[in-house]
């Protein structure tokens, strides 16, 4: 699947020769906004900060260990993200980042990459966020590519749980979603980006397949955000809530910096 992505984006890179590459949304109600650069994806850096726009990470810390979790998470039955904890630290696929924007909100973002579907679906409780996600989704036991993410947007708010299966994002990116969810009835659609904007604007498929960047979709269809993940990755927002854009924010951050765990 590496490979894959490997070719498309050399691929790029060859057929746009020294242009900047930039992403073409496919949803006709998309109306970009703003478009903002990453600053700190690039490299395996120690003290690593991700930044765009007004949001701004503290140090990614990729060494956690249980009994230094945050000191304001929501208590979660069945908790996931405990399960995971010390097996995926151990093989270095866990980062656990702060967000802040320019109003001082603050987030608590844990995330592991190549998760096996069965690690996260802690238990049968039907109201658990990833395993209503899975229902949402139809995910079954046989995903082991499984981007899981628990986003806590500020002290005391309820987590969100972010769920992508990267495997099937690049072989069949025309028709995989992913979800950003609270709950079955509060949630986000994520939807792999496979189109780029040639010299004259117009979206043109990757030669290869595959994807390079998400949109994200609000539960009326409209996208309201979306990252590319080529190079340095940039930000594109088309929303003035602030509460949203901080949520999102937080998904993207973890997307960008996904690259480096794997």
């Amino acid at each position: 699947m590496r490979i894959l992505f490997y070719f498309s984006f050399l691929s790029i890179l060859t057929f746009h020769s020294c242009s900047p590459v930039k992403i073409a949304i496919s949803n006709p109600n998309w109306n970009e906004r703003e478009e903002l650069s990453v600053k700190g994806r690039q490299g395996f850096m120690l003290n690593q900060k991700l930044s765009f726009g007004e949001f701004t990470t503290n140090k990614v810390n990729r060494s956690w260990t249980k009994g230094s979790g945050w000191t304001w998470s929501i208590p979660v039955q069945n908790d996931w993200v405990e399960s995971l904890n010390k097996t995926y630290v151990q093989k270095k696929q866990t980062i656990r980042f702060s967000l802040k924007d320019s109003s001082n909100n603050e987030s608590e973002v844990t995330a592991f990459s190549k998760a096996n579907w069965t690690d996260i679906t802690v238990g049968n409780n039907p109201n658990s966020v990833v395993n209503i996600i899975g229902d949402l989704l139809r995910i079954g036991d046989n995903g082991s590519n499984i981007f899981a993410v628990r986003i806590v947007p500020g002290k005391n708010q309820q987590p969100w749980e972010m769920v992508i299966d990267n495997n099937a994002a690049q072989t069949n990116a025309k028709t995989y979603t992913g979800m950003l969810a609270k709950s079955k009835f509060d949630y986000y659609s994520i939807v792999p980006v496979y189109l780029l904007k040639n010299k004259q604007g117009k979206p043109v498929a990757l030669p290869f397949g595959g994807s390079v960047g998400y949109e994200f979709r609000n539960m009326s269809g409209k996208t309201v955000a979306a990252v590319s993940l080529i190079d340095r990755g940039l930000v594109y927002f088309d929303t003035t809530d602030t509460d949203e854009k901080f949520l999102i924010a937080n998904a993207i951050a973890a997307l960008l910096l996904q690259e480096q765990l794997n």
